[in-house]
């Protein structure tokens, strides 16, 4: 008579494989960490006073093969086991578990088949088969199986397994409705899990339940109030119920917990520019062109909010580092063209004082752009004939360009007319 003490085995992948794929943001483990994750740890136990059958032989040597890490000469002895002893369900469950530990898909879908064809009702098996469905691409079929077992048994040992796995196919399918309620089921069985709250919590805000990630939300993280994520998810829940000052509280609360947070510096500074706060919107903007120093868009936001809070000439700095990426955008030109005339006739009255070249020098420490500033100030003074300051205007730049002979021409007649033609022989 022959005894078989059937193995319990319920292969490592197989017990984690239902918690594969973005559904649950868990990675799959590898299920070959250890040999005995897999095939027990002995040989078969055969009583019987004859001779030892060869199919024996060759699972134990199958066995001992996996056993010994040699995985591709194990399932060769599977094999050859099979063809001879094809009745022996244990043996094919453990061909099985290395195929799909090997990622052999369609075979262990084979196999699987076969053994529920003798037993249609074992979970063990049903539980594979909707594994493997789902990693051959059948996500529809995945949801059909692993939906079965749930609903069949919701309050099993494998229930949960069925749960996770029945989640994973449906996110695999795209159906994001269908998951919310089932991860809150996956909740009530696992309280506390903080990387489940996380995900129902993005599921819902992402589906348009922001009341849903809100109340999911609260306990964890009060629990957790230095959580960053909870934090986040938080804030957008808030925020996309309309209550946009409790959701800054919770934004600035990330911002003390990491200063170059860049997606809490994005949402306050839209925040405080609605609030008209140019300030502290602009600090937010400055803050993250420190670590995306070539970011156009923030650059001409810098420059719009320095204009704003009474800073023209940190404005045309922005600008002239926005036309030095973007160098053809007519709109930001003509923009700073604006701003530079606004400054130069603000200044007019130091070149009137007989300060240009003073001027000059203070100019520095409000803007970079000195020479389009003093370009302005030049043509203001042309249009209104103001041909002495015209004069210390463009010495000044002619100063910094003696090389520019558009500049010397146009000199050489202001200064002759004036007696001064000896100021430029000295340059």
């Amino acid at each position: 008579m022959i005894f078989f003490r059937f193995s319990a085995l319920l292969l490592l992948i197989l017990v984690q494989g239902a918690s594969c794929g973005p559904a649950l943001g868990a990675d799959e483990k590898n299920a070959a960490e250890t040999v005995e994750s897999t095939v027990p740890d002995r040989d078969v136990q055969y009583a019987a006073n004859s001779k030892v059958p060869q199919w024996k032989i060759d699972w134990d040597q199958a066995r001992a093969l996996y056993r010994s890490g040699k995985i591709g000469q194990a399932l060769v002895q599977y094999e050859l086991l099979l063809q001879r002893k094809s009745t022996v369900d244990e043996a094919r469950w453990e061909y099985t578990g290395l195929l799909i530990q090997e990622k052999r898909w369609q075979q262990a879908g084979s196999e699987l088949d076969t053994l529920l064809a003798r037993e249609p009702d074992n979970r063990k098996y049903l539980l594979a088969r909707a594994r493997v469905s789902l990693e051959e691409g059948f996500a529809k079929q995945a949801v059909k199986q692993y939906g079965q077992l749930y609903d069949g048994s919701p309050s099993s040992d494998d229930a949960l397994e069925a749960l996770t796995g029945l989640v994973a196919a449906l996110d695999k399918m795209g159906n994001r409705e269908a998951q919310l309620p089932l991860l809150e089921q996956l909740l009530l069985r696992k309280p506390g899990d903080l990387s489940l709250v996380k995900q129902i919590g993005t599921l819902a805000l992402e589906i348009g339940h922001p009341e849903k990630a809100r109340d999911v939300l609260q306990k964890p993280l009060e629990d957790n109030p230095d959580d960053v994520e909870l934090l986040r998810l938080t804030a957008q829940a808030l925020d996309g119920l309309g209550d946009r000052d409790k959701s800054a509280e919770y934004w600035q609360r990330i911002i003390t917990l990491n200063a170059d947070d860049i997606q809490a510096c994005q949402w306050l500074a839209s925040y405080y520019q609605q609030q008209g706060d140019a300030d502290t919107a602009l600090f937010y903007i400055e803050h993250q062109l420190k670590k995306d120093p070539a970011n156009v868009d923030l650059i001409l936001q810098a420059a719009v909010l320095q204009d704003k809070t009474g800073h023209p000439g940190r404005a045309l700095d922005y600008l002239s580092l926005y036309l030095d990426l973007v160098p053809n955008d007519q709109r930001v030109l003509l923009e700073r063209t604006r701003i530079r005339k606004e400054l130069a006739t603000n200044l007019i009255t130091f070149v009137q004082n007989k300060k240009a070249q003073q001027l000059w020098q203070d100019l520095r420490r409000i803007t970079g752009d000195r020479e389009g500033v003093y370009q302005q100030m030049a043509e203001w003074l042309r249009q209104h004939g103001k041909k002495e300051e015209l004069t210390d205007v463009l010495l000044v730049l002619y100063r910094q360009h003696p090389d520019d002979r558009r500049l010397y021409r146009e000199l050489v007649p202001l200064m002759q007319a004036q007696g001064r033609s000896y100021e430029l022989e000295k340059l």
